[in-house]
């Protein structure tokens, strides 16, 4: 937690949002490749879950490239290719000064052969999930894919299994629509290769409070994602909203504007007071030159989450099954904060302690216990409760320290929230 000279400061958040690489340069019909099947061998059984870790409405899987360990891509709809950072594998060896290569992805028990990949090095800013980069669309369209958010530890599986187990805590058979892959095109690389890359676009239409937009299924989205133009649509009423909300995606850093919106639906399936987020419209415009027809936003993970979500690519269905338990609570509520619609959001503790700082979410980028929690469907939430005097950081440091008054001041926010939150007066 730090204070700032703004009279409104604490507490930045961190949401993570990875989107697709490369910038559309093309699409539609006018891409030769859009339409044509990956057609790539594999071996062993598909549909066999993989290791996965759970994380900001996101799913990172374990994966092997040509038989090396050590790394976790994240399953991203909304990247029409595959990133690989070849540094988070041990002994993987790719070309130095090659950005294009191909190899073989292990997923499960099921290993697709002569995958094209686009190396790319990532920062630190996900290190403790050892984030290695996207498995994308242009792999996954050839098989049947399902995200189980229930199961943090297996939440992933590519491929239709031999024998279809039934699954409890779900809606059965659920909401279902149809789609047929869009886009595709050429995308230029970081060292100015062009590259084509075939259609991977999920196309759904959504209900944003009862209104028609077309969206594109992202499950490398936290937050769903709109454009600004119907963001502020939306927030016309006067709704509350969160301003300069750090994000970052693969590309960079960046900020987003938040609000909720009473309803959004998709393929009949409705959630109530999800949070949407604007990040400017430069990601929406490329994707709607892609697919050559309008955008209005990225259906993302925190809609995506309510369900066991099962994209068959060749059949051109999705499906959404409501968990009969939601497996995964809302980031935007936590002890001492909400974002809330309108004037409605409760007056917490942290307002007390501190009355002239501004409460909000973030991720942090450090590993706690609370990872052995979630893995068993548990919601965990820190909330830091000492303040951090201007820019000085001297966390875990030989002269780690705090004023006295930060530390009182800290004591009693810790004690008024455990008797908050107790139910006590």
């Amino acid at each position: 937690m730090s204070r700032g000279s703004r009279p409104q400061r604490s507490l930045l958040a961190v949401v993570t949002v990875l989107t697709a690489l490369a910038a559309a340069c093309g699409g539609g019909d006018a891409n030769p490749a859009a339409g044509s099947d990956a057609g790539f061998a594999t071996m062993g059984m598909p549909g066999v879950p993989s290791p996965t870790r759970v994380g900001a409405n996101l799913v990172f899987a374990d994966v092997a490239i040509d038989g090396k360990t050590g790394g976790r891509l994240g399953v991203d709809t909304g990247a029409p290719i595959v990133l690989v950072d070849a540094g988070k594998f041990p002994g993987l060896t790719f070309t130095a000064n090659q950005q294009r290569v191909t190899g073989d992805v292990t997923v499960g028990s099921m290993t697709i052969d002569d995958v094209p990949i686009v190396q790319k090095s990532f920062g630190g800013g996900m290190d403790p999930l050892n984030f290695a980069g996207l498995l994308g669309g242009d792999v996954m369209r050839q098989f049947m894919m399902r995200i189980d958010y229930a199961h943090p530890d297996r939440a992933f599986r590519l491929g239709m299994p031999p024998m279809e187990m039934a699954t409890d805590g779900v809606e059965t058979p659920g909401n279902s629509v149809g789609f047929t892959l869009q886009g595709g095109g050429l995308g230029r690389l970081d060292n100015g290769e062009v590259v084509a890359f075939v259609a991977t676009r999920i196309p759904v239409d959504v209900m944003v409070e009862g209104v028609s937009h077309p969206f594109v299924l992202d499950t490398g989205a936290s937050e769903t994602t709109v454009r600004a133009s119907l963001f502020d649509t939306i927030t016309a009423d006067g709704r509350a909203q969160l301003t300069g909300l750090p994000i970052m995606t693969v590309a960079g850093s960046s900020t987003a504007t938040v609000t909720r919106v009473r309803t959004l639906t998709a393929a009949g399936a409705t959630v109530s007071n999800p949070v949407v987020m604007t990040i400017g419209d430069t990601l929406l415009d490329g994707l709607a030159m892609e697919v050559d027809h309008p955008v209005d936003g990225l259906l993302g993970g925190n809609f995506l989450r309510e369900f066991m979500v099962t994209v068959d690519y060749p059949q051109g269905v999705l499906q959404l099954q409501r968990y009969t338990t939601p497996p995964i609570a809302d980031e935007f509520k936590r002890v001492g904060v909400e974002l809330g619609l309108g004037g409605g959001a409760h007056h917490y503790v942290i307002a007390r302690i501190y009355p002239r700082d501004l409460v909000v979410p973030y991720m942090s980028r450090g590993a706690t216990d609370s990872s052995f929690l979630r893995a068993r469907g548990m919601a965990v939430y820190g909330v830091p409760i000492f303040l951090r005097e201007g820019q000085d950081s001297r966390a875990h440091g030989n002269d780690e320290r705090i004023t006295p008054k930060i530390l009182e001041d800290g004591v009693e926010l810790l004690w008024q929230m455990v008797l908050e939150t107790a139910g006590g007066n």
